[in-house]
């Protein structure tokens, strides 16, 4: 009996080390896991901060944006209205159709300061690079001054096709088009949109809206303040400036 005992408090015993040695083994792989996770998350950072670092010295700006990875600014009223759309996005054609033209009204009476960010977060959606190209078109539409920028952005809208993914909304050649349209035309025109000069404009825009709070678009601020566009902004543009 007493050897039987024995055996079996052996048998028990070694049951219980190996069980302690799976324990052991499973707390230091969840740790080397979450080492690793922590790691990959450190380095995401250090890289797309040091991306957005470089995107910051060496981008070319546009006519009307007055700091890297700014909007373009439209007026100097005393009222500052930022609004952050896609090109693509349904919703930013409709916000146009329905406040462009005030806005625009506010910018020309010097009652609004207008800081357009365009994003384009909807390439990688919608597998093109429409936006993109649009918001480049966008910051060359600038050199042809205040009026025919906000005229060119309302065309690019006004044009804007129903999404389709892997669909390419618009060529280089149709927003060169609709700029000629509105007055902006001639070669350096052409050449701007065609070389992607403000490209890297783009993405700095695009790198800035994380850090701005933007979540999706339309998005507009109004002194900086986030303002719902489950209200109405038409009294905000009537007292601009007041």
């Amino acid at each position: 009996m007493s050897n039987r005992r024995t055996k079996d408090h052996l048998t028990a015993e070694r049951k219980r080390q190996a069980a302690a040695g799976r324990r052991k083994r499973g707390i230091w792989t969840a740790l080397g896991v979450s080492v690793l996770v922590i790691a990959l998350v450190v380095a995401f950072v250090v890289v797309q901060n040091s991306r957005t670092s470089t995107d910051v010295v060496s981008a070319d700006l546009p006519a009307l944006v007055d700091e890297q990875g700014g909007g373009m600014v439209f007026g100097d009223g005393a009222t500052t209205l930022d609004v952050w759309l896609d090109f693509q996005c349904p919703n930013c054609k409709n916000f146009e159709a329905t406040y462009g033209e005030a806005i625009n009204n506010a910018v020309a009476d010097g009652a609004i300061t207008l800081v357009v960010h365009p994003l384009s977060f909807l390439d990688e959606t919608l597998q093109n690079d429409s936006s993109s190209m649009a918001a480049n078109a966008f910051g060359c539409s600038a050199a042809a001054g205040v009026e025919a920028s906000l005229a060119f952005q309302q065309a690019v809208f006004n044009n804007q096709p129903p999404e389709q993914a892997g669909v390419a909304a618009w060529s280089n050649d149709d927003l060169v088009g609709w700029g000629e349209e509105v007055g902006i035309s001639g070669d350096p025109w052409e050449r701007c949109v065609g070389d992607d000069t403000f490209a890297g404009w783009a993405e700095q825009v695009a790198a800035s809206q994380v850090d701005a709070g933007v979540t999706g678009t339309p998005a507009v601020f109004v002194d900086g303040e986030p303002f719902s566009l489950d209200q109405d902004l038409m009294p905000v543009l009537a007292g601009a400036g007041q």
